[in-house]
C-alpha cells in the first residue's frame, strides 16, 4: 500500500508528490492527460518555437514559485520595457507612456493598488446596481477623486501610477472631479487593473522555456511516480483510501489528495459522499470562461510604432494584448484573450472565426499590419474535459467568506490541494504552489 496517491499532475499536485518524497514516504501521481502541468500548457509552433496556452506571469510576492524556478536551474524574463500601451475607450485610441524612470512598484505598493483598485472597481457596480445605495450615500459620493484615491491608496508609488493610467483611460481628472464621476468613468471604459498590471511598474515575469518547462522539471525527478493517462472515477475514503481508475485498475494509499478545480472534484463519486455543503459551494465556484490565443507574425511590427504591443480595450472580441516576443526571436508573438460573453460566443464558432476576430482587434489597436498574421493558436479551456475552464475559479458572492476557507478541509483521509484551495494568492499559479506544499506537510504529520 501506497503512503499517498494524488490526483492530478498540475503544479499542486507535482509539488506535493515532490514534497512527500523528500521526506521518505512512497506516492503515485494520477494524471487523466497525457501530459503534466494541468493549466500549465506549451505549444510548438511551426518554427519550433513555443507560446505558453495556459498560466505564464510570476508576479511580485510570488516567492515559492521563484524559489521553484531557481532551484530546477530555470530563468525567468520580463515583459518588452519600451515602447506605448495602447488603451482604446469609444473607438478613441491613446498611447500611454511606459515608466521612463524605469521605477517598480515594491511588493507594499502592488497590493496597496491592487486593494485601492478592487475596492474602486466594487464601488462602480455597486453604482450601477444599487440605486436605494446610490441615494443613501449622495453626499459622500461626491467627494473629490483625488480625496477617495489618497485615502484608499495610500502610497505615493501606488497613488502616483494610478493617476498616470487614469488619466490616460479618460483624459486628465478635472480639478474638481468627484468619486461618482470616476466611477461612472470606470463602469463605461476599459479595465483599469488590466491597464496597470501590463503597462510597467508590476514586475511580472515569465518563466524562459514555459511554466511549462518547471512542471516537466518537477515530473522528470518523480520518474515513474507520475502515471499519465489515469483518470480517477471513484474515490473511497474512509480510514485509507481506494481510488478506482477509469480502466478498472485500484490504487490504495494510507491517504489521498486531490488537485483537481472543485466542480471537477465533486464530480468525482466517492464513498462516503462528500457533504452537501461542498457540493453546493462547488456549484457556486464557476470556472473563468476564457480562451487563449495567440497571432504570429514575421516581426513585431508594433515596436516599429514605438508601441510595446500591449493595449487595453473596452470593446471587441479581444480587449487585452500582450507581446511575448522572445529577445532572440525574429517573429512577434501577440497574445490576446477572448473571455467572458466574448469567448462563449466565439467557442460555438469555428477556428476561421476566432482567429478573423483577433486580426480585427489587432487592427483596430495596431493599424493595418495586424491583418498579417502568419500564424494562429488557440486554447479554449472550457472545452478542456480535465479543465473546465480557466484561468482560476470565479467565487460567487458571499462563497468565500462562508466557505472558501474550509474548502480545503480534509474530509477523512482525503485532502485538498490546488489554486481554488489557497488561502493566500487564491487563483494563481503561486497558490497552487504553496497550497501543494501545505498540504504535503499536513500528510506527512500524519503518517510519518
Amino acid at each position: 500500500m501506497l503512503d499517498c496517491a494524488i490526483i492530478g499532475a498540475g503544479l499542486a499536485g507535482l509539488v506535493a508528490a515532490r514534497d512527500l518524497r523528500h521526506r521518505g514516504l512512497d506516492v503515485v501521481v494520477l494524471e487523466a492527460r497525457d501530459r503534466v502541468g494541468g493549466r500549465v500548457e506549451n505549444a510548438t509552433l511551426t518554427d519550433d518555437t513555443y507560446v505558453e496556452l495556459g498560466g505564464q506571469w510570476i508576479g511580485a510576492g510570488h516567492d515559492a514559485l521563484l524559489d521553484l524556478v531557481d532551484r530546477y536551474g530555470l530563468k525567468t524574463i520580463g515583459l518588452p520595457t519600451e515602447g506605448n500601451l495602447l488603451v482604446r475607450v469609444h473607438g478613441r485610441v491613446m498611447a500611454v507612456p511606459t515608466r521612463a524612470d524605469g521605477k517598480e512598484l515594491t511588493p507594499f505598493e502592488v497590493a496597496d493598488l491592487s486593494q485601492g483598485l478592487l475596492r474602486l472597481r466594487r464601488l462602480a457596480k455597486r453604482l450601477a446596481a444599487d440605486p436605494a445605495w446610490v441615494e443613501a450615500n449622495e453626499a459622500w459620493l461626491q467627494q473629490d477623486l483625488r480625496r477617495w484615491v489618497r485615502t484608499n491608496l495610500r502610497t505615493g508609488g501606488a497613488q502616483e501610477r494610478f493617476e498616470e493610467v487614469y488619466a490616460a483611460a479618460y483624459g486628465p481628472m478635472a480639478e474638481a472631479e468627484t468619486l461618482v464621476e470616476g466611477l461612472r468613468q470606470v463602469n463605461s471604459g476599459p479595465d483599469l487593473e488590466s491597464m496597470l498590471a501590463t503597462n510597467g511598474g508590476l514586475n511580472q515575469q515569465r518563466v524562459d522555456g514555459g511554466v511549462a518547462a518547471l512542471c516537466e522539471a518537477i515530473a522528470a525527478e518523480l520518474g515513474d511516480v507520475v502515471r499519465l493517462g489515469q483518470p480517477v472515477v471513484k474515490v473511497s475514503h474512509q480510514d485509507e483510501a481506494e481510488l478506482t481508475l477509469a480502466s478498472g485498475e485500484t490504487v490504495t494509499a494510507r491517504r489521498v489528495i486531490s488537485t483537481l478545480p472543485p466542480r471537477l472534484a465533486v464530480a468525482l463519486e466517492h464513498d462516503p459522499a462528500l457533504p452537501s455543503w461542498r457540493a453546493e459551494a462547488a456549484e457556486k465556484v464557476a470556472a473563468g470562461n476564457v480562451i487563449k490565443a495567440f497571432l504570429i507574425y514575421d516581426r513585431p511590427f508594433w515596436r516599429d510604432k514605438g508601441l510595446s504591443g500591449q493595449s487595453s480595450s473596452d470593446e471587441g472580441a479581444v480587449r487585452v494584448t500582450f507581446d511575448t516576443t522572445r529577445q532572440d526571436s525574429e517573429r512577434g508573438h501577440l497574445l490576446g484573450f477572448f473571455e467572458g460573453v466574448e469567448a462563449g460566443s466565439l467557442a460555438t464558432r469555428g477556428v476561421a472565426d476566432r482567429r478573423q476576430a483577433f486580426i480585427d482587434s489587432a487592427i483596430s489597436a495596431f493599424g493595418p499590419e495586424g491583418a498579417e498574421a502568419i500564424e494562429y493558436v488557440e486554447r479554449d479551456w472550457t472545452a478542456e474535459e480535465y479543465t473546465g475552464g480557466c484561468h482560476g475559479a470565479h467565487f460567487a458572492p458571499g462563497i468565500w467568506t462562508s466557505n472558501g476557507p474550509v474548502l480545503a478541509a480534509p474530509e477523512g483521509c482525503l485532502h485538498w490541494a490546488g489554486a481554488e484551495y489557497a488561502v493566500r494568492f487564491n487563483g494563481y499559479m503561486e497558490g497552487a504552489v504553496r497550497s501543494g506544499e501545505e498540504v504535503a506537510a499536513a500528510v506527512a504529520r500524519e503518517l510519518i
